[in-house]
């Protein structure tokens, strides 16, 4: 009983914030996941008949990992097309805690916390986290980024970081457009990844390259007997647009972002942005302060959201998912700067420094009703969108 005692009152604190959180994640990204909406979109039912069984998914093995996730828990809990939707909301609450943890690597604790909870109530994830398309794994550049600050960091644990980082690589090829982030960031790290080979022993150098070819093998012999898998994955369009319909639609995504969207009711609420206004001028501040330390940081989060922005203008298998939590790494950023100016002209004066922490979560607070309120509250009533989620369960 006394050990027993000991380890509550040591770990209570922990324990405390553990649930909370698993309350908060359940409430966000679980509770009414099959009746928030009348009925399942088109896209939903494509995507889990396209699930089926193995051999489907062998046969066009694009965004593997989320099918073969759908077809495991469909099979063990019997949950029919829910499984997809559940499948999103797990994979939704894994992003927001990587989302934690790249912005504390950046920002101060407190800026960290904010921000997750901004980015973890945004409109731009949760329609992805509870939407049974596997649009949500885009977002995975996060974990390839988390990987990479690991290897970084760490030295002692290289070679087993070197295993999952690999094993990570090709897990990734499988979802749409990932390859194109994976390049972007082999490019800082090639330099090390060269001198750490060059130190790994014959053994751990076959280990690996049988690693990468048994991960990758199905996506190979997929290729070899439909090419069209190649192009899905890159994320490119079977047909090719003119420059000025790209353009076109690509000032629409980016005025979509900030401005002014194209009110399509399956991800919009009419034609209000995805950003709300403390949103955008954050994140404008962020990518301004972003821009100035012109750092390796700075490199891939606009390289990020360059590439982003273009795939998902060119209409193929990539959608704005894999920009959003590029956008609230700036929104981080800018809060990080932001509080950091403030607290550097005021170091010593309590009243000013909980002013200026105060002004921050107010913004923050304000943000976080009006994202919660277009999501749970606004889109789910529009008739557009009722109509558009009006399919029946098969």
């Amino acid at each position: 009983m006394e050990a027993v005692r000991g380890f509550y009152l040591r770990s209570w604190r922990g324990l405390v914030l553990g649930l909370s959180l698993a309350l908060i994640a359940y409430l966000l990204y679980f509770h009414r996941l099959s009746s928030l909406l009348p009925g399942f979109s088109a896209s939903e039912l494509t995507t889990y008949t396209a699930v089926g069984n193995w051999h489907s998914i062998a046969k066009n093995p694009v965004n593997a990992p989320y099918k073969l996730l759908v077809w495991l828990f469909a099979i063990v809990l019997r949950r029919g097309i829910l499984a997809s939707r559940a499948i999103s909301a797990i994979i939704g609450v894994a992003i927001a805690l990587l989302f934690y943890v790249v912005a504390r690597a950046w920002c101060h604790y407190r800026v960290a916390f904010i921000s997750t909870i901004m980015f973890a109530t945004s409109a731009g994830l949760l329609r992805f986290a509870r939407l049974g398309t596997g649009d949500v794994t885009q977002m995975s550049v996060l974990a390839l980024l988390v990987v990479v600050l690991w290897y970084r960091q760490q030295k002692e644990w290289r070679l087993l970081i070197g295993y999952l980082l690999v094993a990570l690589f090709v897990v990734l090829c499988y979802v749409p457009g990932m390859f194109w982030f994976e390049a972007l960031g082999f490019i800082p790290l090639s330099t090390t990844i060269r001198g750490q080979l060059r130190r790994t022993k014959t053994i751990h150098l076959a280990g690996l390259l049988v690693m990468f070819l048994v991960l990758l093998a199905p996506l190979i012999i997929a290729s070899v007997g439909n090419p069209r898998v190649l192009l899905q994955l890159s994320g490119l369009p079977q047909t090719v647009s003119t420059i000025s319909h790209v353009g076109h639609d690509f000032l629409t995504l980016v005025l979509g972002i900030l401005v002014h969207s194209s009110g399509s009711p399956a991800l919009w609420v009419g034609h209000a942005p995805l950003l709300d206004a403390v949103e955008v001028i954050i994140a404008i501040l962020g990518a301004f302060y972003a821009f100035r330390e012109a750092t390796g940081r700075t490199t891939f989060l606009f390289g990020w959201l360059t590439i982003g922005i273009v795939l998902a203008s060119l209409g193929g298998s990539v959608t704005f998912a894999c920009i959003v939590p590029a956008l609230y790494l700036f929104i981080a950023i800018g809060f990080d700067h932001l509080l950091g100016s403030w607290l550097t002209v005021f170091p010593r004066n309590p009243i000013a420094r909980v002013t200026g922490i105060g002004i921050v979560c107010l913004m923050a607070i304000f943000s976080i009703l009006y994202q919660v309120r277009t999501y749970y509250v606004a889109w789910p009533h529009t008739p557009g969108t009722r109509e558009v989620y009006s399919h029946p369960a098969p």
